[in-house]
């Protein structure tokens, strides 16, 4: 079990709060009450997936990190090829380009941004992972994006691979496709309430399914994912 996981769970208690106030409205929700509602139901489906997408990149970070300070140390040659290349370029592509830009300019140059680069380089010599880049959702961490995540750790076919532990933990068996149309919903659905400020076409048993979806989700990749990084890391010692 990753601290990302122990964090994910604690705060995934936010919004089982949050829904429990909005289920004591009238569904659909009174004239008075639509504010209330609508903002408790919106606020819980994007806090639930920033909450996913954060322990996505912090629960890699972390176990990428287990590797730099196993003891005896990995051989970089014998990570697997993919965390090889993932680390090194999205490495030094992240100190590489600038973070942000305000009005077209940079805002952050290039001398100023130099020190950062040479010590990826350095920590790269050494043959030590940059791990705090590699588990980039791009703010949308649907399917597609896991999918690159878990194979830039060496992790193919996450989906296919976990579908016999989500269906064991869910308690019945799913569509071949479940799990990856249920995340794109979920994903989809927070970006509509998000840029379009629409929440009531979005049920309230829709909300409380997809909060135990990604509870279920984060369990079986949290399991996966120190399973894999720990066979990766005997094979590398």
């Amino acid at each position: 079990m990753t601290q990302a996981f122990q964090e994910y769970r604690a705060s995934s208690a936010t919004v089982t709060a949050l829904l429990s106030l909005e289920s004591g409205y009238k569904d659909p929700p009174t004239r008075l009450h639509k504010p209330k509602v609508e903002g408790l139901r919106g606020g819980s489906v994007v806090l639930m997936v920033a909450l996913f997408e954060h322990y996505l990149k912090e629960a890699v970070g972390e176990l990428l990190e287990s590797i730099n300070d196993a003891q005896p140390p990995c051989d970089f040659s014998k990570l697997p090829l993919a965390l090889q290349m993932s680390a090194v370029y999205t490495g030094l592509d992240s100190a590489i380009r600038p973070k942000y830009q305000v009005l077209g300019t940079t805002k952050k140059d290039k001398k100023a941004r130099l020190s950062g680069v040479l010590d990826v380089v350095e920590k790269l010599n050494n043959g030590k992972l940059i791990s705090d880049s590699v588990a980039n959702t791009a703010g949308n961490p649907n399917h597609k994006q896991v999918t690159e995540i878990f194979k830039n750790i060496g992790y193919d076919s996450v989906f296919s691979r976990i579908k016999p532990e989500f269906d064991r933990i869910w308690g019945m068996p799913t569509a071949s496709t479940y799990v990856e149309n249920t995340l794109d919903k979920i994903v989809m659905s927070r970006h509509v309430v998000a840029h379009t400020a629409s929440v009531l076409a979005i049920s309230r048993s829709d909300v409380a399914h997809w909060l135990l979806f990604l509870d279920t989700l984060v369990t079986v990749f949290d399991v996966s994912l120190v399973t894999h990084i720990n066979a990766v890391i005997i094979a590398a010692q």
